[in-house]
Formats: structure tokens, sequence, C-alpha cells
């Protein structure tokens, strides 16, 4: 069995980041990262390659946060790490207020 694509975010230079083999996408918030690794991933899957999507905590720490034909597609918000970046707007108006 072959080993999984890796979709890795991950925070580079101030932007979030996907990356995988040549793909390197960038983004303004996390949540947006995370939600287009789990996209690309799922394609992936589709097309009968696995992937799974990482979320680099370190340099040597990786938490796993999807795979392919294990989680849900799409994932339940709760079902993801908590995001760094700009509040949901919910909790926007309870920091403004």
């Amino acid at each position: 069995m072959t080993a999984p694509i890796q979709f890795v975010v991950l925070k580079y230079k101030g932007k979030w980041s996907i990356r995988s083999g040549d793909l390197d996408q960038f983004f303004s918030v996390q949540r947006e990262a995370m939600d287009a690794a789990i996209r690309l991933a799922n394609e992936s899957g589709k097309e009968g390659k696995p992937a799974v999507v990482l979320l680099q905590k370190s340099k040597t720490v990786f938490q796993k946060i999807w795979t392919y034909g294990e989680s849900p597609y799409p994932p339940a918000r709760s079902d993801l790490p908590a995001t760094s970046g700009a509040p949901e707007p919910a909790k926007l108006a309870d920091t403004v207020g």
C-alpha cells in the first residue's frame, strides 16, 4: 500500500500555507487554509490517491487533522482543531462590545 499524499498546513512568513509536493498555496486565515487542504485531500482520495491533512505545530510536531476514507467530508467544525487568526463573527461581537 502506498503512503498517503500529505497536505501540510503551516504558517510561513506571516501567512498560512498549504504545501504538498510542488503545491504551495497561501491564505491570510488559518481556517481557509485548513478548509482548502481538506478539499484538496478529498479530491485526491476520489482520484484513488489516499491523502491526509497535517497541521504543522512546530518544526518537528505535526497534528493529523483529516484523513481521506476515515474522516467525514465535509468535517464538522467541532472535529477540527481551534484556529488562530480572525475571530468568528459571533466572537468578534463579544470582543468589541
